[in-house]
């Protein structure tokens, strides 16, 4: 999984702020503390922004908004971190303009210059009292972002009155896509890795009273099926059609539960339950019935040894 690490501006973000509520309601978000957030001091805030990077278990992808920005090109130029995969950069502090009047930004100033080590977007406003769209386009030149006009919108804050701003979400949605494919470390954690394809990894849940088989298409930032091409959208299909037969098959399921939920984790996947009539959650749901109940070693090897002689090998790779 990719972290999302909030880098809010002077004042940090409060809880109308697109940022805050995006870290209110995705669970890959995490904040980058400062310890002033009123006076804000360049070395003190790069050394905050430092240790988020180093303590993000994955890489990280920055969401910058105003003097956070900035913040993130002065970090970009003094470090190599390999583990930022790119930066969303929304409204940057002109502060060359504003520090002569604006004493807490003086020491980011001068705006740094030099390409950013990873991808970027820079989304600017034709109405931000901060920074106008010509600058906005010098800094996406001189830091190599791609920008953004998203028309008359303000500072793009609060007070732009976006609430989950899914034009935002939107820019995120393609700078992932082009981050390099990694499992969310909860479907990791709860399941055994069993066999890929060319477009899917075939996941086990480690639940004893449900075969239960999970597949992820190997797409970084994917999402929602309607992401996918149309042909992995059909490869997608055919390998959903055949995990469905092997559970009514060989493991005598009553009924196939199918589903993509992707509510906490957001990384699409989709869910294949072998369902049996009296099974301890029939005819409800399996999910959020019970704390799930771990296969016993021996038990493992038998479904996975069954799942690897099934016709799905003929889709697979099993491990």
């Amino acid at each position: 999984m990719t972290r999302l690490l909030i880098v809010p501006g002077l004042s940090g973000s409060g809880p109308e702020h697109w940022q805050t509520v995006w870290e209110r309601l995705d669970a890959r978000c995490r904040r980058v503390a400062q310890s002033d957030w009123e006076k804000p001091e360049l070395s003190a805030w790069l050394q905050s922004l430092e240790r988020a990077v180093e303590e993000s278990a994955e890489p990280a992808l920055l969401v910058a908004h105003s003097l956070g920005a900035v913040l993130v090109a002065h970090w970009a130029r003094a470090r190599a971190s390999t583990s930022v995969l790119g930066a969303l950069l929304v409204a940057p502090a002109d502060v060359d303009t504003l520090a002569p009047s604006m004493t807490a930004l003086q020491s980011f100033a001068p705006l740094p210059g030099g390409r950013l080590p990873f991808p970027s977007l820079l989304v600017a406003s034709r109405n931000d009292p901060y920074v106008s769209l010509e600058r906005a386009a010098w800094m996406a030149s001189a830091w190599g972002s791609r920008l953004v006009d998203v028309g008359s919108q303000g500072h793009i804050n609060a007070d732009s009155g976006l609430g989950t701003w899914p034009a935002g979400r939107a820019l995120l949605a393609e700078l992932l896509r082009g981050c390099p494919f990694d499992l969310d470390p909860r479907l990791a954690h709860d399941t055994v890795l069993l066999a890929e394809s060319p477009l899917s990894l075939l996941l086990l849940m480690n639940e004893r009273r449900y075969p239960w088989l999970i597949l992820v298409p190997k797409r970084a930032g994917l999402t929602e099926l309607d992401e996918l091409s149309p042909p992995d959208r059909n490869l997608l299909a055919a390998e959903s059609a055949a995990i469905s037969a092997v559970l009514r098959g060989p493991f005598a399921a009553d009924k196939v539960n199918v589903g993509a939920l992707g509510n906490v984790v957001r990384q699409f996947h989709l869910h294949h339950v072998a369902r049996s009539l009296g099974d301890p959650a029939w005819p409800g749901p399996v999910w959020g019935h019970s704390p799930r109940q771990a296969y016993e070693a021996s038990e493992l090897a038998d479904v996975s040894a069954r799942i690897a002689r099934s016709a799905l090998n003929q889709l697979f790779v099993f491990r």
